[in-house]
């Protein structure tokens, strides 16, 4: 088996697990628009998974066996593609079956598509940067942007119980737009958000054999 997929796997199953227990109850289960926050909190369960997965790990070692370094790349992509893939088919599958309660509408779906979509992109993102500056130096920025992000979740969820017009999310213009066609958009949003995580996942290549040639 795979040394990184053996070891990596782990943190990344882990949150994903972690995530569903602690707030997917809220999701399948509570009438308040929990579709409009709880989604917010996927990137940084998604970025967390990236940070512990990297902590001492032994690239070096990898060098000692047949490891090419677009393999490593590339399982460690694939790693976070897939976690990203089963962080969206849980909650829309709720979000699907809960429709005809009302809880959810077509452009929630849209809108856990962009979430999650977003998610995949930083996780990317902060992949390359631990590559490009060092896990130590990436660690203080990766925890403020989760902080900034689970504030923002806190204040919008108290906002939305407490007042009347307070905006949601998901029924802005270009979501409400995109919610009145999903059948077109969610597949279109999926597909822009893969190109753009290949593109990085090639950028990473390049990033990976750099770090390491500075070694």
């Amino acid at each position: 088996m795979d040394p990184i997929l053996r070891r990596s796997s782990f943190y990344y199953m882990t949150t994903f697990v972690i995530f569903n227990g602690i707030l997917g109850r809220f999701l399948g289960r509570d009438p308040w628009p929990a579709f409009e926050a709880i989604p917010l909190l996927m990137p940084v369960y998604l970025m967390s998974a990236v940070l512990f997965s990297e902590a001492g790990e032994s690239y070096a070692f990898l060098r000692t066996l047949p490891v090419r370094d677009g393999r490593i790349v590339g399982t460690k992509f694939a790693l976070i593609g897939l976690s990203t893939t089963l962080y969206w088919i849980g909650m829309m599958t709720i979000a699907l079956g809960r429709m005809d309660e009302g809880v959810s509408s077509p452009s929630t779906l849209v809108y856990v598509t962009i979430v999650c979509a977003g998610g995949l992109l930083l996780a990317s993102g902060l992949q390359l940067a631990i590559w490009s500056f060092g896990r130590a130096k990436v660690v203080g920025p990766a925890v403020v942007i989760g902080g900034l992000n689970l504030v923002l979740v806190i204040v919008h969820t108290a906002s939305l119980r407490r007042t009347p017009d307070w905006p949601v999310f998901a029924h802005t213009w270009p979501i409400d737009w995109m919610g009145r066609m999903p059948w077109l958009s969610v597949p279109a949003l999926t597909a822009l958000a893969a190109i753009a995580a290949v593109w990085l996942m090639r950028v990473g290549v390049r990033v990976k054999e750099h770090s390491e040639a500075a070694l």
